[in-house]
C-alpha cells in the first residue's frame, strides 16, 4: 500500500471520530501587513495545490516530501516579523490534520507574540491613542489583548469627567472625549471569530481537553463546526446520546459530516438494540 494511501486512511479515520523577539508598533503592521496577507494568502494557495499535487504522486517518498514543503512553510512564517499571517495561516488550515504539527507550532508562536505585545502596551498610558493603535496593529490576530487593554481604558476614563470634543478638529470616535461603548461590536466579532478558530484548531491537534472547553460556547451559539466537534468529542467518549445531540444540531445547521455521523450513531444503537436510537 502507498505512503499516501496509509496517511490518507489516518487522516480519513481521525474525521470520522470527529517570532520575533521585537514586535513592530502597530502603525507600522499597519501599513504593511494587508500586503502582506495577500501574498501570504496566494502561498497559502499554492502550498494547498502542490499538496493535492503530491497527494495523486505514487512515490513511497510522498509523505516526506509534502512534510519537507509543510516545514518551509512554517519557517517562512515564523521569519516574518508579523502576526496577521500567522492567524491568517492557522484559520486556512485549522480542520486539515495533515497540517497538525505545524499548526501547533505556529499557534504557540502567535500566542507568543500576543502576550508579547501585550506587555509592551501594559507600559503605556490607557488613553484612546494607544487603544486605536492597538486595535488597528493587533484587533485581527489578538482580540483578546486588546479587548484587555479597552477595558483599562474604560477604567481610566470613568474616574475623570468626560470632557467636551473640541468644535476645530473634525470628530474621531476613536479618540474623542466620549463615553466609551460597554461593549465594541469590532472587538466582540474577532473574539468570536478567535474562540471558533481556536475551537478547530485544538481538535485537529488533538488537544481535545482543552477543545471541549473552547468549543462550548460556540457550539451553543450556533456554530455548525463546533458543534460536530463537541459530538465527536462526545461520541469518543462513548456519550452516545450526548453526541447524537451535537450531531443533530450541527446537522440542521447545515453540516453535511456531522449528518453523517449522527446516521452512522443512530444506526449503531438500533443494531445494539438501544430503543431511544429508533
Amino acid at each position: 500500500m502507498h505512503a499516501h494511501y496509509s496517511f490518507s486512511v489516518i487522516v480519513l479515520s481521525g474525521l470520522i471520530l470527529a517570532g520575533c523577539s521585537t514586535l513592530p508598533d502597530g502603525d507600522r503592521v499597519a501599513s504593511s501587513t494587508g500586503d502582506w496577507l495577500t501574498r501570504s494568502g496566494e502561498a497559502i494557495s499554492a502550498q494547498s495545490r502542490r499538496l493535492a499535487e503530491w497527494f495523486g504522486r505514487d512515490e513511497a517518498s510522498d509523505d516526506e516530501a509534502i512534510r519537507s514543503e509543510l516545514l518551509e512553510e512554517r519557517q517562512a512564517l515564523l521569519d516574518e516579523p508579523y502576526i496577521d499571517p500567522l492567524t491568517r495561516y492557522l484559520e486556512t488550515h485549522a480542520e486539515d490534520p495533515r497540517y497538525a504539527e505545524v499548526l501547533t507550532e505556529l499557534s504557540r508562536e502567535r500566542d507568543r507574540r500576543c502576550a508579547a505585545i501585550a506587555d509592551k502596551y501594559a507600559e503605556r498610558p490607557a488613553s484612546r491613542e494607544n487603544l486605536a493603535l492597538y486595535r488597528r496593529g493587533y484587533l485581527y490576530s489578538c482580540p483578546a489583548e486588546v479587548n484587555a487593554f479597552y477595558a483599562r481604558v474604560r477604567q481610566e476614563e470613568a474616574r475623570r469627567p468626560v470632557a467636551r470634543p473640541r468644535p476645530e478638529r473634525a470628530s474621531d470616535p476613536e479618540t474623542d472625549d466620549v463615553p466609551l461603548a460597554e461593549h465594541d461590536e469590532q472587538v466582540e466579532e474577532a473574539l468570536g471569530r478567535r474562540k471558533s478558530n481556536d475551537c478547530y484548531l485544538l481538535f485537529t491537534i488533538r488537544n481535545l481537553g482543552e477543545a471541549k472547553e473552547v468549543c462550548r460556547t460556540p457550539a451553543e451559539e450556533g456554530d455548525a463546526r463546533a458543534q460536530r466537534h463537541m459530538g465527536s468529542m462526545a461520541e469518543l467518549e462513548d456519550q452516545l446520546e450526548e453526541a447524537m445531540r451535537w450531531y443533530r444540531r450541527a446537522a440542521d445547521n447545515g453540516d453535511t459530516q456531522a449528518r453523517e455521523r449522527l446516521e452512522a450513531v443512530a444506526a449503531s444503537r438500533r443494531d445494539a438494540g438501544d430503543e431511544d436510537a429508533r
